[in-house]
């Protein structure tokens, strides 16, 4: 029997993740970020509203719930990718791992306790059959789910331009990922053993206040600038992307950094050096390393420092492919010569921008003299 306190908690974090749903198609219908991130609020919200819907005994409604809770790990994962991967696509096997997901608790659910309804909330359930084995399966999916996740968010923060998004991958992907790891555990551990209610409302009432917070964020109830403003790909002035106070204005104005910039990357050739780093590349500029960052996205338009550098990589890669003096190398030979330290990285960067791999590109293009500059 829940507490007033704790049905209120509950139905506010219901109500609040269906608003933020609604909030994210509204604004951002097409983008697959939104998609994701409402199919995520919707599943947090049936699996926070089955303990207080178990007594209506509706099997009409507790199928699709358990139906969209499936979704949540696999949408937590996705969300992570669309997020931090800015060539993600729609893929069917996506589909595919959400039906095994989805099959896996089915199955083990009706193992466990004789049916499947309610296959979320393990520790309301107390008529345990062998031991909870069979929901190991889908403890440990939706366990590499959330993992893959958190790896999504850390993998390319060094290279990763937009500010907001840097401070999302540390924070949000992580902390909530690991909230999600550890209330997994603790449930299947207590397996059987109800809460007591002092701990049920407690758990409530601190995702109430995560909840709410998310929910504030997200309609706009926060002071200062919003850091996504330069999130896109088209550049922006000098004087929106800079305050007075961190840099010359007329050095700006003149662009004296764009110079600077290309004299490295373009004269002196410093994209060749292997694992160049924005650390490093801040270094030979003379400024610090989240101005630069803030340069190449807001003035250049690269959401991510490796697609920055692989522009002057592979536009050097197919000037070597097709020089009369160098087109006899083998393709491992120029990838490391522009900077690349294994030939799996140079082709993918190479297809990514030529859309085709470097042997066809020389192929194709074979007998042709490459432009000088």
């Amino acid at each position: 029997m829940l507490t007033q306190l704790d049905l209120f908690f509950r139905i506010g974090n219901t109500v609040l993740l269906v608003l933020l749903a609604l909030i994210l198609i509204r604004d951002h219908p097409k983008r697959p970020s939104a998609i994701l991130g409402a199919v995520l609020a919707l599943g947090a919200a049936a699996i926070g509203s089955f303990e207080y819907t178990q007594d209506w005994d509706s099997l009409e409604l507790e199928i699709p719930l358990n139906l969209l809770c499936a979704a949540t790990p696999v949408a937590f994962w996705l969300l992570s990718k669309s997020l931090f991967e800015d060539s993600f696509q729609w893929n069917w096997s996506y589909l595919l791992i959400y039906l095994v997901s989805a099959g896996l608790g089915v199955i083990g659910h009706y193992i466990t306790f004789g049916d499947f309804r309610g296959m979320v909330h393990w520790v309301i359930r107390s008529d345990v059959a062998y031991n909870g084995l069979a929901l190991v399966p889908l403890v440990l999916i939706n366990s590499i789910l959330v993992i893959l996740a958190m790896y999504h968010a850390l993998r390319e923060w060094r290279v990763d331009l937009v500010e907001s998004r840097r401070r999302t991958r540390m924070v949000s992907v992580l902390i909530s990922g690991t909230i999600i790891l550890v209330i997994t555990f603790v449930e299947f551990a207590g397996l059987g053993k109800p809460r007591s209610e002092m701990m049920n409302t407690l758990v409530a009432g601190f995702f109430f206040l995560i909840i709410l917070g998310i929910y504030l964020y997200s309609i706009g109830f926060r002071s200062g600038k919003p850091d996504h403003e330069f999130a896109s790909e088209t550049p922006a002035t000098p004087q929106q992307v800079f305050s007075d106070d961190e840099v010359d204005e007329e050095e700006l104005a003149g662009s004296a950094f764009i110079r600077e910039l290309e004299r490295l990357m373009v004269d002196e050739r410093l994209f060749r050096e292997e694992g160049l780093t924005i650390g490093r590349l801040a270094e030979r500029m003379g400024m610090k390393e989240y101005l630069l960052r803030r340069m190449i996205n807001g003035l250049l338009g690269y959401r991510n420092y490796n697609q920055f550098l692989n522009r002057y990589r592979i536009e050097e890669a197919a000037k070597l492919l097709l020089a009369p003096e160098t087109r006899h190398l083998p393709v491992l030979t120029i990838a490391l010569d522009v900077g690349y330290r294994s030939l799996t990285v140079f082709n993918k960067a190479f297809k990514e921008i030529m859309e085709m791999t470097p042997t066809e590109f020389r192929n194709r293009h074979k007998g042709e003299i490459p432009l000088p500059g």
